[in-house]
């Protein structure tokens, strides 16, 4: 499940640069700037993951065998750090303007532990049952799934389209009329 997250201030930035126009043709630059770069965590993309994890202990020397089954849901929000966007090319009477965003990273990545669910148990007769440090390994086990699932759904790049879209309108909604958004890369 994916859905944009807007964050309860980006309305405050709304208002914030429309009342910073000095009049109907002009932009403040400065403020524009400012309110972007204060918006820091810029969450632009929110995604609940489950994982489903079958264990089965049943080695050639043991007498019967030992399964587990659990579930195990991640939320995660992904999205930029406002707060290094580079402007390289302000021109506010043109409007026009070109920036930088960083690359999209984790912001939030949380498993929490009423989320981890056992859904079936089985232990032969002449076996013990799981041990705490077993089932600490599967879920361990669990969460290494869960972030190759991670890089499969190409989470990153959703994020960086939502983040470019997001920062196009509030500076369109500022007065800026000739937008360019890059993305810096790591090297």
């Amino acid at each position: 499940m994916k859905k944009l997250k807007f964050l309860p201030f980006v309305l405050v930035v709304l208002i914030q640069l429309g009342c910073n126009k000095q009049d109907e043709n002009s932009i403040n630059a400065n403020k524009v700037m400012e309110s972007i770069k204060s918006m820091s965590k810029l969450g632009t993309t929110e995604y609940t993951l489950t994982k489903v994890i079958a264990g089965e202990d049943n080695q050639w020397y043991t007498i019967g065998s030992r399964k587990i089954l659990f579930s195990c849901k991640a939320h995660l929000v992904a999205g930029i750090d406002a707060s290094l966007i580079q402007f390289t090319d302000l021109d506010a009477s043109a409007k026009k303007i070109k920036l930088t965003i960083p690359e999209v990273e984790m912001i939030t990545f949380d498993i929490p532990p009423n989320e981890i669910k056992r859904m079936d148990v089985e232990v032969g007769i002449f076996r013990s049952n799981f041990t705490a440090k077993e089932v600490n390994d599967y879920e361990k086990f669990a969460e290494s799934k869960i972030l190759e699932q991670i890089k499969e759904l190409d989470i990153k790049s959703e994020s960086e389209k939502n983040a470019k879209l997001f920062i196009e309108k509030i500076l369109r909604s500022a007065g800026f009329e000739l937008i360019e958004i890059t993305t810096s890369r790591s090297k």
